[in-house]
Protein backbone atom coordinates (compact mmCIF):
# COMPACT_ATOMS: atom_id res chain seq x y z
CA UNK A 1 0.00 0.00 0.00
CA UNK A 2 1.36 3.40 -1.06
CA UNK A 3 2.72 5.21 1.99
CA UNK A 4 2.13 8.69 0.55
CA UNK A 5 -1.52 7.99 -0.30
CA UNK A 6 -2.30 6.56 3.14
CA UNK A 7 -0.51 9.45 4.86
CA UNK A 8 -2.59 11.97 2.87
CA UNK A 9 -5.78 10.06 3.66
CA UNK A 10 -5.12 9.97 7.41
CA UNK A 11 -3.60 13.44 7.61
CA UNK A 12 -0.25 12.29 8.97
CA UNK A 13 3.32 12.88 7.80
CA UNK A 14 5.14 10.24 5.80
CA UNK A 15 7.85 10.23 8.46
CA UNK A 16 5.40 9.12 11.14
CA UNK A 17 3.73 6.53 8.87
CA UNK A 18 5.40 3.44 10.37
CA UNK A 19 4.97 4.67 13.93
CA UNK A 20 1.25 5.18 13.28
CA UNK A 21 0.94 1.83 11.55
CA UNK A 22 1.92 -0.18 14.62
CA UNK A 23 -1.07 -1.94 16.20
CA UNK A 24 -3.69 0.32 14.58
CA UNK A 25 -6.71 -1.49 13.14
CA UNK A 26 -7.36 1.22 10.53
CA UNK A 27 -4.24 0.14 8.61
CA UNK A 28 -5.37 -3.49 8.57
CA UNK A 29 -8.77 -2.37 7.32
CA UNK A 30 -7.25 -0.29 4.51
CA UNK A 31 -4.87 -3.06 3.44
CA UNK A 32 -7.61 -5.70 3.46
CA UNK A 33 -10.41 -3.87 1.62
CA UNK A 34 -8.95 -0.91 -0.32
CA UNK A 35 -6.44 -0.71 -3.16
CA UNK A 36 -4.14 2.24 -3.86
CA UNK A 37 -6.43 3.08 -6.77
CA UNK A 38 -9.44 3.23 -4.40
CA UNK A 39 -7.64 5.57 -2.01
CA UNK A 40 -6.37 7.79 -4.84
CA UNK A 41 -9.89 8.01 -6.32
CA UNK A 42 -11.32 8.97 -2.93
CA UNK A 43 -8.67 11.66 -2.37
CA UNK A 44 -9.35 13.12 -5.84
CA UNK A 45 -13.17 12.89 -5.98
CA UNK A 46 -14.39 12.36 -2.41
CA UNK A 47 -15.94 9.00 -3.27
CA UNK A 48 -15.17 5.52 -4.63
CA UNK A 49 -17.44 4.81 -7.58
CA UNK A 50 -17.62 1.02 -7.18
CA UNK A 51 -18.95 1.45 -3.64
CA UNK A 52 -21.39 4.10 -4.86
CA UNK A 53 -22.68 1.55 -7.39
CA UNK A 54 -23.07 -1.08 -4.67
CA UNK A 55 -24.95 1.43 -2.49
CA UNK A 56 -27.23 2.30 -5.42
CA UNK A 57 -28.05 -1.37 -6.01
CA UNK A 58 -28.69 -1.96 -2.29
CA UNK A 59 -30.91 1.13 -1.99
CA UNK A 60 -32.92 0.02 -5.01
CA UNK A 61 -33.25 -3.52 -3.61
CA UNK A 62 -34.41 -2.20 -0.23
CA UNK A 63 -36.93 0.10 -1.90
CA UNK A 64 -38.36 -2.83 -3.86
CA UNK A 65 -38.68 -4.86 -0.65
CA UNK A 66 -40.30 -1.89 1.10
CA UNK A 67 -42.82 -1.60 -1.74
CA UNK A 68 -43.66 -5.31 -1.52
CA UNK A 69 -43.94 -5.02 2.27
CA UNK A 70 -46.32 -2.05 2.13
CA UNK A 71 -48.41 -3.54 -0.66
CA UNK A 72 -48.99 -6.69 1.38
CA UNK A 73 -50.69 -4.61 4.10
CA UNK A 74 -52.47 -2.37 1.59
CA UNK A 75 -53.87 -5.12 -0.63
CA UNK A 76 -55.09 -7.15 2.36
CA UNK A 77 -56.76 -4.02 3.82
CA UNK A 78 -54.62 -4.47 6.93
CA UNK A 79 -52.73 -1.18 7.25
CA UNK A 80 -52.10 -1.02 10.99
CA UNK A 81 -52.70 2.73 11.22
CA UNK A 82 -56.29 2.35 9.97
CA UNK A 83 -59.14 2.18 12.48
CA UNK A 84 -60.87 -0.94 11.11
CA UNK A 85 -57.91 -3.26 11.75
CA UNK A 86 -58.44 -5.52 14.76
CA UNK A 87 -56.37 -4.65 17.83
CA UNK A 88 -55.53 -8.33 18.28
CA UNK A 89 -53.76 -8.33 14.91
CA UNK A 90 -51.84 -5.18 15.82
CA UNK A 91 -50.80 -6.73 19.14
CA UNK A 92 -49.73 -9.96 17.45
CA UNK A 93 -47.70 -8.22 14.77
CA UNK A 94 -45.94 -5.76 17.10
CA UNK A 95 -45.05 -8.66 19.39
CA UNK A 96 -43.72 -10.51 16.35
CA UNK A 97 -41.55 -7.55 15.29
CA UNK A 98 -40.23 -7.17 18.83
CA UNK A 99 -39.29 -10.85 19.09
CA UNK A 100 -38.17 -11.30 15.47
CA UNK A 101 -34.66 -12.75 15.47
CA UNK A 102 -35.17 -14.24 18.96
CA UNK A 103 -38.04 -16.63 18.22
CA UNK A 104 -37.38 -20.23 19.24
CA UNK A 105 -37.84 -21.88 15.84
CA UNK A 106 -36.37 -25.41 15.66
CA UNK A 107 -36.47 -25.66 11.86
CA UNK A 108 -34.53 -24.24 8.92
CA UNK A 109 -36.42 -21.15 7.78
CA UNK A 110 -34.64 -21.27 4.40
CA UNK A 111 -36.22 -24.67 3.78
CA UNK A 112 -39.70 -24.18 5.25
CA UNK A 113 -40.05 -20.49 4.36
CA UNK A 114 -40.95 -17.35 6.25
CA UNK A 115 -44.63 -18.35 6.47
CA UNK A 116 -43.73 -21.24 8.75
CA UNK A 117 -42.04 -18.86 11.20
CA UNK A 118 -45.14 -16.63 11.35
CA UNK A 119 -47.45 -19.58 11.98
CA UNK A 120 -45.08 -20.98 14.61
CA UNK A 121 -44.96 -17.62 16.39
CA UNK A 122 -48.77 -17.27 16.25
CA UNK A 123 -49.01 -20.53 18.21
CA UNK A 124 -46.43 -19.30 20.76
CA UNK A 125 -48.21 -15.95 21.06
CA UNK A 126 -51.58 -17.56 21.77
CA UNK A 127 -50.19 -20.02 24.29
CA UNK A 128 -48.48 -17.19 26.17
CA UNK A 129 -51.70 -15.17 26.42
CA UNK A 130 -53.75 -18.19 27.55
CA UNK A 131 -51.14 -19.10 30.17
CA UNK A 132 -51.12 -15.54 31.54
CA UNK A 133 -54.93 -15.31 31.63
CA UNK A 134 -55.22 -18.68 33.38
CA UNK A 135 -52.69 -17.77 36.05
CA UNK A 136 -53.89 -18.09 39.64
CA UNK A 137 -53.37 -14.39 40.33
CA UNK A 138 -55.49 -13.29 37.37
CA UNK A 139 -58.33 -15.70 38.17
CA UNK A 140 -58.34 -14.62 41.83
CA UNK A 141 -58.34 -10.96 40.79
CA UNK A 142 -61.37 -11.56 38.58
CA UNK A 143 -63.08 -13.14 41.58
CA UNK A 144 -62.29 -10.07 43.71
CA UNK A 145 -63.57 -7.78 40.94
CA UNK A 146 -66.76 -9.82 40.62
CA UNK A 147 -67.47 -9.58 44.36
CA UNK A 148 -66.81 -5.84 44.26
CA UNK A 149 -69.26 -5.44 41.36
CA UNK A 150 -71.94 -7.28 43.33
CA UNK A 151 -71.38 -5.07 46.38
CA UNK A 152 -71.56 -1.99 44.15
CA UNK A 153 -74.80 -3.25 42.59
CA UNK A 154 -76.31 -3.82 46.05
CA UNK A 155 -75.36 -0.37 47.31
CA UNK A 156 -76.65 1.36 44.18
CA UNK A 157 -79.93 -0.58 43.90
CA UNK A 158 -82.94 1.69 44.15
CA UNK A 159 -85.47 -0.85 45.42
CA UNK A 160 -85.42 -3.22 48.35
CA UNK A 161 -86.56 -6.02 46.06
CA UNK A 162 -83.53 -5.59 43.76
CA UNK A 163 -81.17 -5.55 46.72
CA UNK A 164 -82.63 -8.77 48.04
CA UNK A 165 -82.22 -10.50 44.66
CA UNK A 166 -78.58 -9.47 44.36
CA UNK A 167 -77.89 -10.46 48.00
CA UNK A 168 -79.28 -13.91 47.22
CA UNK A 169 -76.96 -14.21 44.19
CA UNK A 170 -74.02 -13.23 46.39
CA UNK A 171 -74.91 -15.83 49.03
CA UNK A 172 -75.43 -18.64 46.53
CA UNK A 173 -72.46 -18.30 44.19
CA UNK A 174 -69.73 -20.91 44.51
CA UNK A 175 -66.14 -19.74 44.11
CA UNK A 176 -64.95 -22.95 42.43
CA UNK A 177 -67.72 -22.97 39.84
CA UNK A 178 -67.18 -19.26 39.22
CA UNK A 179 -63.47 -19.86 38.65
CA UNK A 180 -64.38 -22.58 36.14
CA UNK A 181 -66.56 -20.06 34.31
CA UNK A 182 -63.71 -17.57 34.24
CA UNK A 183 -61.44 -20.22 32.73
CA UNK A 184 -64.03 -21.00 30.06
CA UNK A 185 -64.16 -17.27 29.28
CA UNK A 186 -60.41 -17.26 28.73
CA UNK A 187 -60.68 -19.90 25.99
CA UNK A 188 -63.74 -18.20 24.45
CA UNK A 189 -61.94 -14.85 24.35
CA UNK A 190 -58.86 -16.47 22.86
CA UNK A 191 -60.97 -17.98 20.10
CA UNK A 192 -62.45 -14.56 19.27
CA UNK A 193 -59.01 -12.95 19.35
CA UNK A 194 -57.67 -15.67 17.05
CA UNK A 195 -60.44 -14.91 14.56
CA UNK A 196 -59.48 -11.21 14.69
CA UNK A 197 -55.89 -12.09 13.83
CA UNK A 198 -56.78 -14.55 11.07
CA UNK A 199 -58.93 -11.94 9.31
CA UNK A 200 -55.67 -10.17 8.47
CA UNK A 201 -53.23 -13.08 8.41
CA UNK A 202 -53.30 -13.40 4.62
CA UNK A 203 -51.25 -10.17 4.65
CA UNK A 204 -48.26 -12.53 4.84
CA UNK A 205 -49.30 -14.88 2.02
CA UNK A 206 -46.59 -13.71 -0.38
CA UNK A 207 -43.81 -13.13 2.13
CA UNK A 208 -40.64 -15.04 1.35
CA UNK A 209 -37.14 -15.16 2.80
CA UNK A 210 -36.32 -11.80 1.19
CA UNK A 211 -38.87 -10.28 3.56
CA UNK A 212 -37.08 -11.92 6.46
CA UNK A 213 -33.85 -10.28 5.29
CA UNK A 214 -35.66 -6.92 4.95
CA UNK A 215 -36.94 -7.06 8.53
CA UNK A 216 -33.49 -8.05 9.81
CA UNK A 217 -32.00 -4.96 8.17
CA UNK A 218 -34.60 -2.45 9.37
CA UNK A 219 -34.60 -3.88 12.90
CA UNK A 220 -30.83 -3.40 13.25
CA UNK A 221 -31.27 0.37 13.55
CA UNK A 222 -34.61 0.20 15.43
CA UNK A 223 -36.69 0.85 12.31
CA UNK A 224 -34.97 4.16 11.56
CA UNK A 225 -35.44 3.23 7.88
CA UNK A 226 -39.21 3.25 8.46
CA UNK A 227 -39.10 6.48 10.46
CA UNK A 228 -37.27 8.30 7.64
CA UNK A 229 -39.41 6.80 4.86
CA UNK A 230 -41.92 9.69 4.73
CA UNK A 231 -44.69 7.08 4.84
CA UNK A 232 -47.42 7.22 7.49
CA UNK A 233 -47.95 3.47 7.77
CA UNK A 234 -44.24 2.76 8.19
CA UNK A 235 -44.01 5.55 10.78
CA UNK A 236 -46.88 3.94 12.71
CA UNK A 237 -45.17 0.54 12.60
CA UNK A 238 -41.85 2.01 13.75
CA UNK A 239 -43.56 3.69 16.72
CA UNK A 240 -45.32 0.41 17.47
CA UNK A 241 -42.02 -1.44 17.48
CA UNK A 242 -40.43 1.10 19.87
CA UNK A 243 -43.40 0.99 22.27
CA UNK A 244 -43.56 -2.81 22.34
CA UNK A 245 -39.79 -3.15 22.66
CA UNK A 246 -39.26 -0.72 25.53
CA UNK A 247 -42.56 -1.01 27.44
CA UNK A 248 -43.41 -4.70 27.39
CA UNK A 249 -44.96 -4.61 30.87
CA UNK A 250 -47.78 -2.32 29.74
CA UNK A 251 -51.00 -4.12 28.84
CA UNK A 252 -52.17 -4.30 25.25
CA UNK A 253 -54.66 -1.45 25.54
CA UNK A 254 -52.13 0.94 27.10
CA UNK A 255 -49.51 0.09 24.48
CA UNK A 256 -51.88 0.63 21.56
CA UNK A 257 -53.15 3.91 23.05
CA UNK A 258 -49.55 5.06 23.46
CA UNK A 259 -48.80 4.22 19.82
CA UNK A 260 -51.96 6.00 18.65
CA UNK A 261 -51.29 9.24 20.53
CA UNK A 262 -47.59 9.31 19.63
CA UNK A 263 -48.30 8.60 15.97
CA UNK A 264 -50.87 11.38 15.64
CA UNK A 265 -48.60 13.84 17.42
CA UNK A 266 -45.83 13.26 14.88
CA UNK A 267 -48.21 13.16 11.90
CA UNK A 268 -49.25 16.65 12.98
CA UNK A 269 -45.61 17.70 13.54
CA UNK A 270 -43.69 16.02 10.75
CA UNK A 271 -40.78 18.43 11.06
CA UNK A 272 -40.03 16.88 14.48
CA UNK A 273 -39.84 13.29 13.25
CA UNK A 274 -36.66 11.48 14.27
CA UNK A 275 -35.95 8.29 16.18
CA UNK A 276 -34.51 10.22 19.12
CA UNK A 277 -37.51 12.58 19.34
CA UNK A 278 -39.99 9.71 19.09
CA UNK A 279 -38.26 7.66 21.81
CA UNK A 280 -38.14 10.66 24.15
CA UNK A 281 -41.75 11.57 23.40
CA UNK A 282 -42.90 8.04 24.24
CA UNK A 283 -40.88 8.06 27.47
CA UNK A 284 -42.35 11.43 28.49
CA UNK A 285 -45.88 10.16 27.84
CA UNK A 286 -45.27 7.07 29.96
CA UNK A 287 -43.80 9.10 32.83
CA UNK A 288 -46.34 11.92 32.79
CA UNK A 289 -49.38 11.25 30.56
CA UNK A 290 -51.36 14.16 32.04
CA UNK A 291 -48.80 16.61 30.66
CA UNK A 292 -49.99 15.78 27.13
CA UNK A 293 -53.73 16.17 27.73
CA UNK A 294 -53.89 19.72 26.36
CA UNK A 295 -51.89 18.79 23.26
CA UNK A 296 -54.04 15.70 22.63
CA UNK A 297 -57.23 17.74 23.10
CA UNK A 298 -56.01 20.28 20.53
CA UNK A 299 -55.15 17.51 18.10
CA UNK A 300 -58.55 15.85 18.58
CA UNK A 301 -60.35 19.16 18.06
CA UNK A 302 -58.28 19.87 14.96
CA UNK A 303 -59.00 16.45 13.47
CA UNK A 304 -62.74 16.75 14.07
CA UNK A 305 -62.87 20.13 12.31
CA UNK A 306 -60.57 19.44 9.34
CA UNK A 307 -61.10 17.70 5.99
CA UNK A 308 -59.72 14.17 6.06
CA UNK A 309 -56.84 14.66 3.56
CA UNK A 310 -55.52 17.63 5.56
CA UNK A 311 -54.90 15.40 8.56
CA UNK A 312 -52.46 13.33 6.56
CA UNK A 313 -50.55 16.12 4.89
CA UNK A 314 -50.45 19.30 6.98
CA UNK A 315 -48.51 20.20 10.09
CA UNK A 316 -50.62 21.20 13.04
CA UNK A 317 -49.60 24.50 14.59
CA UNK A 318 -49.52 23.86 18.32
CA UNK A 319 -47.72 25.96 20.92
CA UNK A 320 -44.99 23.40 21.47
CA UNK A 321 -44.41 22.54 17.81
CA UNK A 322 -41.01 24.18 17.58
CA UNK A 323 -39.89 23.27 21.08
CA UNK A 324 -37.79 20.26 21.91
CA UNK A 325 -39.87 17.28 22.92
Amino acid sequence: MDRKLVSNLLGISEKSYYRWKEDRAIFKLLEMYFSDKNIEEFLNTGKIQKFENIKFVMDKYLFQLQTTYLNSFLESKSLLNEAHVHDEFRDFYFNFLTNFGKIDFPFNINVLGFQSLLIHYLFQYQMKIIKEDLSKDKINQRLVDFKFEIDEAISSSLSEQDREKIEKIKQNFQEDSLKDEFKEDVFSNNERNFEGIMLHFFTFNNWDNDMSYFLELVKKDEFDYFINSNNNELLYQAIGYLVYSYYQKLNMRDKLDLIYSTYHYFIANKNLISKENIKKHILDRVNDPKAFKEIDDKLSNYYMNSPFPKILTNNFDIDSENEEI
